[in-house]
């Protein structure tokens, strides 16, 4: 069933309507039936620093298997087909969304709209996440990237196959978002909310997550390995809701898209750091553990 366009969502459904005349490139497919979703959970993380007195904290998802999207009874137009995707190698994925305060100690400037050093950073294009990734790689000297799609549903859903990673009530999604309907018309500190089966915070609602794909609609036939969505586009994925938005748009399958160079208070970002074997995970650590080091005050 249609969710309701409000907020961002309907902003940015028009680019969508662009994206869905242009030409689709096939993804990397193989054959199959569908299989079950991963029963892999996460069991390592990782704290980066970025910036003097500034981490970040990253959880490690294995490799495994997931449907991806919606029945159609359930779906959107361009959740469909349902289809297994097959993620082959593990990465490391923010356990929050971007601070502002990370931003300003990578790039030296904030550009978000309402301020607060452990508010998600907004107002950024995925252009000017790609600055960011740059520069944040090459004070590292460590790998970082916007997640694919596939790579975001995948840490979503955290081996869920229901419409939220918490089940199948609407009403529920308060308690797990920052939404429309308690928000208070801004975004909050990020961890605010109770994580995901996975640890991860704040996968529903609070800002939209930019992802690294070209938008295209509908999903190509078969199931899929590591898939990075088609060549080209007018517009980039962004997924999870926001602030401003209506529970359905922060259902798992859900998916959004906007101009790669165009900017709103309700989209920022979580990044992967790329696992390519010179990563050495830290020793498990809490999440309180973790928020210290960012400044950050997660639930629970």
């Amino acid at each position: 069933m249609p969710a309701n366009h409000t907020g961002f969502a309907r902003v940015a459904r028009a680019w969508q309507t662009l994206a869905r005349s242009l030409p689709l490139v096939a993804l990397a497919c193989t054959a199959g039936a569908a299989g079950p979703v991963a029963s892999n959970r996460p069991s390592a993380t990782l704290v980066v620093a970025i910036a003097p007195g500034v981490a970040m904290d990253f959880i490690r998802v294995p490799a495994g298997m997931f449907l991806m999207g919606s029945e159609p009874y359930f779906a959107e137009g361009d959740e469909i087909p349902r289809h297994q995707v097959t993620i082959t190698h593990s990465f490391y994925l923010g356990k929050y969304e971007v601070t502002q305060r990370q931003w300003s100690g990578v790039m030296g400037s904030n550009p978000s709209v309402h301020r607060g050093d452990n508010l998600p950073v907004e107002n950024v294009s995925w252009t000017d996440c790609q600055a960011f990734l740059a520069k944040l790689s090459a004070a590292t000297g460590r790998r970082f990237a916007l997640p694919t799609e596939a790579q975001w549903e995948y840490a979503c859903r955290a081996g869920t196959t229901t419409r939220w990673y918490f089940g199948e009530d609407e009403a529920a999604t308060t308690a797990h978002a920052w939404i429309g309907a308690n928000s208070g018309g801004r975004p909050h500190v990020v961890g605010g909310k109770p994580p995901n089966p996975w640890g991860f915070h704040d996968m529903y609602g609070n800002v939209w997550e930019w992802c690294s794909d070209w938008y295209a609609n509908p999903y190509p036939n078969g199931d899929a390995v590591d898939p990075t969505g088609p060549a080209a586009g007018a517009a980039r994925v962004t997924r999870g809701g926001a602030w401003g938005d209506d529970p359905g748009t922060t259902r798992s399958a859900y998916r959004n898209s906007m101009g790669p160079n165009r900017r709103n208070d309700g989209t920022g970002l979580r990044i992967v750091l790329v696992d390519d074997g010179a990563v050495s995970p830290a020793s498990p650590t809490h999440g309180s553990t973790n928020a210290m080091q960012n400044g950050v005050h997660p639930h629970g």
